[in-house]
Formats: structure tokens, sequence, C-alpha cells
């Protein structure tokens, strides 16, 4: 589903801003390749806190799995993300070399991204109880991974690289090889990192827009607003339009279950940090970066206060919450025995 939603959403998004919501004009003057880099970018969600919630309300683990599952498959807009830069630089692509360089990242990415978490598993089947060692091995392995993927010798997605290597070390062959000593201080150091890491993105994304916008104009915050919109309703079309490849896979979903796909689709850092890519790209014309740096942060922006605030509502709303009855009984309980303690 991930790949069919992004590659739609990436199209649709794209028309809708050059041909209906008038890009084209002067007051923007983005090219549709322009558009179609930013529909890359913010086709990709980030539901972390949606997803959290879901499992907070009794949704169905399975839709929960979906979501989550879809936003981690999203990380590979970098692929599509960085041929569509490249067209924006100016750069010759023919249809063989699109392909020959999707096949490349794609292909080799993931397959440098075993081979790291193999070699991160074997180290670590030779390590026992030393939390630091290991918290130092899965912390600057992934940094040398990351670094030998996109070192313009090999060239390879280093996101998709990173994923591979997550997936292999959450398989028998690589968790297992974790102390179950040092289990939970690794995953406090990730968690903290992980924190840090999203935190800084904010914040450079804070620093950049408290900038000068040489060419901003007051209607791109009625745009904004528009294309906040669209996006909902590209994504709920992108969603449906899947759902017969889902019900063969077994995912079957109905109606209500793809509203609330399309509205818990938050965008979050993954979106960011392509944006302050293209922000400080040198070969992408200035009004360009500006703007889909400014609607990258402004979708981030009302996704983060809109949706991922009521997305609780939506599912009360849509009768998809399944609270315990047991769990609702005993605070019944509590609350009442307190209350009797309290008189």
């Amino acid at each position: 589903m991930a790949t069919i939603v992004l590659v739609f959403s990436t199209f649709a998004t794209a028309a809708s801003m050059f041909y209906i919501l008038g890009f084209d004009s002067d007051t923007n003057n983005m090219s549709f390749m322009g558009c179609l880099l930013f529909g890359a970018i913010n086709s990709a969600t980030d539901p972390v806190a949606v997803v959290a919630l879901l499992k907070e309300l009794g949704v169905s683990k399975r839709l929960s799995t979906l979501i989550e599952g879809e936003s981690l498959l999203n990380d590979g807009t970098a692929v599509l993300f960085i041929a569509l830069q490249y067209i924006e630089e100016g750069e010759e692509m023919t249809a063989g070399k699109m392909i020959g360089m999707f096949g490349k990242m794609s292909l080799l990415g993931p397959l440098l991204g075993l081979a790291f978490g193999m070699l991160m598993s074997f180290i670590l089947s030779r390590l026992h109880n030393e939390p630091i060692l290991e918290a130092n091995l899965t912390l600057c392995l992934p940094y040398i991974l990351f670094y030998v993927s996109e070192h313009p010798a090999v060239h390879v997605s280093g996101i998709l690289a990173l994923v591979a290597c997550g997936l292999y070390m959450t398989t028998n062959r690589g968790r297992t090889h974790i102390s179950s000593e040092s289990e939970e201080a690794i995953h406090h150091i990730w968690s903290y990192f992980g924190f840090a890491a999203e935190t800084l993105i904010f914040l450079l994304t804070g620093y950049v827009l408290g900038g000068t916008f040489y060419s901003f104009q007051w209607i791109w915050l009625v745009q904004l607003l528009a294309v906040y919109v669209f996006l909902h309703i590209i994504r709920f079309l992108g969603i449906f339009l899947s759902m017969p490849l889902l019900n063969i896979s077994g995912y079957k979903l109905d109606i209500k279950q793809v509203v609330l796909l399309s509205y818990s689709g938050l965008r979050g850092a993954v979106g960011l940090c392509l944006a302050l890519i293209v922000k400080f790209n040198p070969k992408i014309s200035a009004p360009i970066r500006e703007q889909i740096m400014f609607f990258t942060a402004g979708i981030v922006l009302l996704t983060l206060i809109v949706n991922a605030t009521t997305t609780g509502f939506v599912i009360r709303k849509l009768g998809l919450s399944k609270e315990n009855e047991m769990a609702k009984r005993m605070l019944a309980k509590v609350l009442d025995e307190h209350e009797e303690k309290a008189n």
C-alpha cells in the first residue's frame, strides 16, 4: 500500500497544485517538477503519536500495524525525492538512467543494510553483558552505514539501507544477540537520540522560517489551507483505490477504517528534513526552495495541531474504539474505593 499511495499522492498533489490551485501563476511561479518535488516530500507520513493513541484506545492491532508499517516504508520517499531533485536541478535524466538509479538505490541500499545488520549481529554475539560496548556498537555502526551508503563512490539510499539493517536486527538472528542486561539501556539511549534528532529538526525548521522569505505572498496562507485539504482528499482516494489489493493481502478495510487511515496521516520530521535539503540546495531556484520549505512546514504544523489532537475524537465518532470492558469496571471500582476513603 505504501508504494502505491505514495506514487499516487505525489502525482495527484502536483497536478492539484499546478492545475487547480494556481501554483503556475506569477504569484508562485512554480514548475510542475517543483510541485512534484513538494508532492514527494509531503506524501510520506510520520504518525508516531497517532499509533500510540490507537493502541491506547484499543483500535484493531492490524490497523495500527498497517499505519506504522506504511510510515516505515514511506522512508523510501528518499529514492523518489532524489530523482525529482536531480531533474529540478536541471540534470539530464533519460528513462534508462532513472530506472538504473531507482534500481541501484532501492536494491543495493537494502542489501548493504542487510550486510551491516549481519555484521552487527556477529559482533554482538561475541559480547556478553557489556552494556557500554553494545550500546556504542548499535549507535556507531548505523552512522557508519549511512556514511558509506551516501558516499559518492557508493551512492545508494542511506535511508533504505538503515531500514533494512533495522529490520534485520528485529529478527531472532539480530535481537537475540543483545544481552538482556543491555537491552533496557540500549532502548533508553535510542529513545533519547530519537527525541533529540526530531527536536533538532524542528529547531532548524523554526530557525529557517524565522529568516526572510524574499518572495512571500499573503495568498500563500490561503493556498496552504487548500493544499492541506487536498492532501487529505488525495490520501483518502489513494487508500480507497488500494482496498482491493489490501483485501487480497489479508488487510480487509471498511470505509470507516479508510477514513481513519486518511485522517491519521501526520507529516513530521521526515518531510521537514527533506524540505531542509531542498532549502539549502543552491542548484534549485530560490522561489521554489522557499515555497517548498514554507508549505511543508505549514502542512506539518497543521497536521500536528489539528489531526494529532482530534484523532481520538474521530476514532470514537467512527466507533473504532474497543476499550476493554474489564478495564472500565476495574477503573470504576478503584474510583469508588477512593471516593469511599475520601468520605
